[in-house]
């Protein structure tokens, strides 16, 4: 009998340590990630109000089970990019055309990365699972 209760003991300790480890895993922390929290708390300028301004985003990464996401800030005129995928992500922003590119690389959730693009269009690469995508010329004017 006792060796049993032990037993049964030990299984349920083995459990609790599983469910601890699915429950603090990075992934929970990436299917918690707000994108535009992460945009509005990490702004250089403060907290400021970045709203989904573009047609048809988030933009799902075909094949990659990941997920760009697109802000904009009125006052500044600012564009706000991440990537909330699994694994290694990757997340790219530029004026469209131009210069300018910001990156930033992480595991399962990365961004913020901002550029300044008033009344131009912008350019956003993510990639997730080892795909990548581009929509190129989007959030124009504004």
């Amino acid at each position: 009998m006792r060796r049993r209760t032990r037993t049964r003991a030990s299984w349920a300790g083995v459990l609790a340590a599983a469910v601890a480890a699915v429950l603090l895993s990075p992934t929970s922390a990436v299917q918690a990630a707000d994108p535009v929290a992460i945009c509005n708390s990490q702004s250089a300028e403060g907290a400021l109000t970045y709203t989904q301004n573009a047609a048809g985003w988030p933009r799902s990464i075909p094949g990659g089970g990941g997920t760009m996401y697109l802000f904009y800030e009125g006052n500044l005129g600012q564009n706000c990019a991440v990537t909330v995928g699994s694994g290694a992500v990757d997340i790219g922003l530029r004026v469209s055309g131009g210069g300018g590119a910001q990156w930033s690389t992480g595991n399962g959730v990365t961004g913020p990365v901002y550029v300044r693009a008033r009344g131009v269009c912008v350019d956003v690469t993510g990639s997730s699972g080892g795909r990548s995508h581009t929509v190129w010329g989007t959030n124009c004017g504004s």
